[in-house]
């Protein structure tokens, strides 16, 4: 058992070494926090759940409060992230905060792209995950998600920076049900779970149940240990395709 002191004093500590980056969704900024400094972050979903959409909401927020945005797509060109950005804030007020690349899947391309871009970065996002592979020292080309995870790590303590990493999900959620994710749902979870700092599973029930209301409830099932999760609440706007803060008016 912990003292209410010590548990002060733990936060206090998280706090000074990974400060919170505001997502511009309050509940997504409490504890656990989806971005903090110094940390990756995974956000995992299965495909058409909104996990892109989300990333595009707070990637504008970010930039908006401030920021500056790095968004490297392994699946979608530039003008394909630049339309789903404006999509969801189509008056952006600071579009060159954020800064695109489309044509890096190498880690080490990656780091070299960061550390050289010669600006700093609060947000780097990754879209995503299974587009990303390293070279070998034989030269071959290796798809392995912990040794990615890991090299991205080291480049947020370095950097100071908050990594978001989209990730697919494979299709187990869709075989239970209640429809609820899993980590172990995402690829190569044994060797990604120690690479990272956090786990984040979008889920909606909308997406498996026809629903003619426009709001709808989601959730991130959220938390620094894998295994423990807290419920982070989310109302997906059916009829603009967004996300929006938890409102219990709305639903």
């Amino acid at each position: 058992m912990e003292s209410l002191l010590q548990v002060l004093k733990r936060k206090s500590m998280l706090e000074e070494q990974f400060p919170i980056l505001r997502s511009g969704f309050d509940d997504l900024d409490s504890s656990p926090a989806i971005l903090r400094r110094r940390t990756v972050s995974l956000l995992g979903a299965r495909p058409g759940m909104g996990r892109s959409t989300l990333a595009a909401q707070i990637a504008a927020n970010v930039a908006e409060a401030g920021g500056r945005v790095g968004w490297f797509s392994t699946v979608r060109t530039n003008s394909e992230v630049v339309d789903k950005i404006l999509r969801v804030k189509p008056a952006l007020l600071y579009p060159q905060s954020i800064a695109l690349e489309d044509r890096i899947g190498d880690v080490r391309e990656l780091r070299f792209a960061i550390t050289k871009s010669g600006k700093q970065f609060d947000l780097v996002v990754i879209d995503d995950l299974q587009g990303m592979y390293h070279n070998s020292r034989r030269g071959q080309v290796v798809f392995n998600s912990g040794l990615i995870c890991s090299a991205i790590r080291e480049v947020a303590r370095t950097q100071n920076t908050a990594f978001l990493i989209l990730s697919r999900l494979k299709r187990r959620p869709e075989y239970r049900r209640n429809h609820i994710p899993l980590p172990t749902d995402l690829p190569q979870w044994s060797n990604i779970k120690g690479a990272i700092d956090s786990v984040f599973l979008l889920y909606r029930e909308g997406y498996y149940v026809s629903e003619d209301s426009r709001f709808q409830i989601g959730a991130l099932l959220a938390g620094p240990n894998p295994e423990r999760y807290a419920e982070l609440p989310l109302i997906w706007d059916k009829s603009n395709s967004l996300f929006l803060p938890y409102n219990e008016m709305l639903v």
